[in-house]
């Protein structure tokens, strides 16, 4: 191994010190390794030998080299990368292994922000979870998972990460155990959420489980913690059954339900608590969907529209 091999291991397992999630450390990981590849084709070796310059040639080959795909990088995929590799030099620089960080005039590229597009209406919302035939063990389950998704909009790694004891039914509240940026929350849940969860988990779990153990909430139908696949798989099945024509994921619901409380004047500080922001900057984007009750406004109450088209008759 080279030396920059050698303290890319140790960066690593400083990490995993401080604490950060096993899928944290996974990206940091895989941006090294691409950073490990460019200097590869330059022959540096060495930490010491990586300028600003070099720092500058990164970025310009993350621009330039397509993805294994043969894409293009999203600019906040690459900055993605270039956060992961400062982070790295900021911590040889703490340990005194340089004197100088190279990645410390460096600057990202800018990253649009686009809206989150084809948000679901409530309308839409209601019909795809009152689609699922909760008569059924699996069915019970789907339309819990569905009903919190709406309710908290919570991430799919916190969904599947979540614990029995993470639910306080008498409080009406779900604790999130290191979310993003291994933060906890605690986020309010609904009405709806609390019934189903509460027989979910007096009643379908134990059906599910079939006498074994697990330490997760939602199962699969063997008693096990559900795979990567299982969540898309049951909100395509229910979308299809519902009618709606969208294509629906979890960060979907989760757009969803930040726009709808949003919509119905939930103050944005409270939604940044319910989402985990870091920023309320990432909040304030929901503003802009309510573009759609502007419209509406605007034919209600703008004069000329309350006027009668009287050329229409001529």
């Amino acid at each position: 191994m080279t030396s920059l091999e050698i303290l890319s291991e140790r960066y690593l397992r400083h990490l995993e010190l401080l604490n950060y999630s096993p899928q944290t450390i996974g990206s940091v990981t895989q941006y090294l390794r691409q950073f490990g590849r460019f200097l590869d084709e330059i022959k540096v070796t060495e930490a010491l030998m990586v300028t600003a310059r070099v720092m500058g040639e990164f970025q310009s080959w993350l621009f330039y080299t397509p993805t294994f795909k043969g894409t293009a990088r999203f600019a906040a995929t690459s900055n993605r990368v270039l956060a992961g590799v400062r982070g790295f030099f900021r911590f040889l620089k703490q340990e005194g292994i340089i004197a100088a960080d190279p990645t410390e005039s460096m600057e990202y590229a800018r990253e649009p922000d686009p809206l989150p597009r084809n948000v679901l209406t409530v309308r839409e919302a209601r019909r795809i979870i009152e689609a699922v035939d909760s008569s059924t063990t699996l069915g019970y389950r789907d339309r819990t998972i569905l009903e919190v998704l709406y309710t908290t909009g919570i991430r799919k790694t916190e969904l599947a990460s979540l614990k029995p004891g993470d639910v306080k039914l008498e409080e009406g509240l779900l604790y999130i155990q290191a979310g993003k940026g291994a933060k906890d929350r605690v986020v309010p849940l609904g009405r709806m959420a609390l019934r189903f969860l509460e027989t979910y988990i007096k009643a379908i779990r134990p059906e599910l489980l079939q006498g074994k153990q697990s330490q997760f909430l939602f199962l699969s139908l063997l008693g096990r913690p559900m795979s990567g696949q299982v969540v898309p798989h049951l909100m395509k099945k229910h979308t299809r059954l519902a009618g709606v024509k969208k294509h629906v994921t979890c960060h979907l619901w989760r757009h969803t339900c930040a726009t709808h409380l949003v919509q119905n004047r939930a103050n944005l500080r409270h939604v940044q608590e319910i989402l985990g922001h870091r920023s309320l900057a990432t909040t304030e984007r929901y503003l802009s969907l309510t573009i759609t009750d502007l419209k509406a406004a605007h034919k209600k109450f703008h004069p000329r529209e309350r006027e009668q088209d009287k050329s229409a008759f001529v």
